[in-house]
């Protein structure tokens, strides 16, 4: 290899070391950034829309959130700040302009909407949430009643600040669980029907400050065509909790038929399996659940044990409560809400696509007029230790 020969490749190996050394170009320090982790989303007047966001304080800092900008609220780890604006955009150009550090939405797992803004239509927020890079899909949904503000605003006692105590209630998946992605899914799907979480705000107890408390789950809100259309009740979320497969953690606790006193079971794991037909013209969906379950507690004077007739008698009195509960919240859905909230639509898009395809724009009316059906397996896999007969 002659001696310019080498010496080319030398240039060539220096420029190409030279490209990774620009690595860092765009690079973000954390002591330029202020941490959201919580954002709350409500109506501002007719026309405009007010963003508060919930800022980390780090720890150590001497200024506190002083050298952020000024504080609304908060607690002793995060502060709070709101601005408004035409859109979401506008408003957090207003916002940032009250920081000294770039507002940075990457650590935000909890969105809240005001009810308010819920019923304005929430398909413009949507459309920032999810086009832009720093908000996580994965971040959890909620619709708060009254503003929203108010549930970042609380202090917790337990948590940190109020955002993790929505993220942590969201994880222990006791009621609806939706996400941001999932949200824009349910948005665009068969039924044009979303569920969400709603959200009260409660005081904590034996506090004289009425800023002391969190926010709460306590229903579901259901959008249909992007519409308020009602807000369920815990009885009618437990019905659709099981319908769509979601029910993860329960206790069911019955009267037995046979005996005074009460019985509760803890679900241990459960299947839910939707069967839509059409024969004849007549559209149907059979409900197929079966779960696990665990006695935890026996106020009656039943002896159960695995091999007792009581034991079966139990399980079939338990396969009924589930069964009356599902077709309840069926009935509320076709009367109250008006709305699929089961996402039929998708189960019959999916078996009959020819037949969807043609009769998709009658779902409206071929809803209400579904024959259910619903069949439950539940078992009592461990009656537990204590099979003594309760003295009367």
């Amino acid at each position: 290899m002659s001696r310019g020969t080498r010496f080319l490749l030398l240039i060539l190996a220096a420029l190409l070391i030279c490209l990774l050394l620009g690595g860092c170009w765009d690079r973000k320090e954390i002591n330029d950034l202020a941490l959201v982790t919580g954002v709350a989303i409500d109506q501002h007047g007719d026309k405009n829309v007010e963003i508060t966001i919930q800022i980390f304080i780090p720890l150590g800092s001497t200024q506190g959130s002083d050298s952020l900008g000024k504080a609304t609220s908060g607690t002793g780890t995060t502060f709070i700040q709101s601005a408004s604006g035409e859109n979401i955009a506008d408003a957090l150009s207003h916002l940032q302009m009250k920081f000294s550090r770039e507002i940075f939405w990457g650590h935000s797992e909890v969105y809240i909407f005001g009810v308010d803004r819920v019923k304005k239509g929430i398909s413009k927020d949507m459309d920032f949430l999810m086009r832009d890079s720093e908000p996580r899909e994965r971040a959890f949904v909620f619709v708060s009643k009254g503003k929203a503000k108010k549930i970042l605003e609380k202090h917790s006692i337990l948590e940190r600040n109020t955002s993790e105590v929505l993220r942590e209630m969201a994880n222990n998946r006791a009621s609806i669980t939706t996400t941001l992605a999932h949200l824009q899914e349910m948005l665009d799907n068969e039924s044009k029907t979303a569920l969400l979480p709603w959200v009260e705000p409660m005081h904590a107890p034996s506090e004289p400050d009425p800023t002391k408390g969190v926010g709460y789950i306590s229903g579901t809100v259901i959008l249909h065509n992007e519409k308020l259309a009602g807000i369920a009740s815990n009885e009618d979320t437990r019905g659709l909790l099981w319908t769509i497969d979601e029910m993860h953690n329960a206790t069911i606790t019955i009267e037995p038929e046979s005996s005074d006193g009460t019985l509760s079971v803890q679900l241990l794991r459960s299947r839910t399996r939707l069967v839509p037909a059409i024969k004849n013209g007549e559209w149907s969906v059979t409900i197929h659940v079966k779960c696990k379950n665990q006695l935890i507690q026996n106020e009656s004077d039943i002896n159960i044990n695995q091999s007792s007739e009581s034991l079966q008698a139990i399980e079939e009195q338990l396969e009924r409560s589930i069964e009356q509960r599902i077709l309840q919240t069926f009935e509320d859905a076709k009367t109250k809400y008006k709305a699929d909230i089961f996402n039929f639509a998708g189960a019959f898009h999916r078996k009959y696509p020819g037949i969807w395809k043609k009769h998709q724009k009658d779902w409206e009316e071929i809803f209400p007029k579904i024959k259910v059906a619903v069949k439950v397996e539940a078992e009592i896999l461990r009656p537990g230790m204590f099979n003594t007969q309760q003295s009367g």
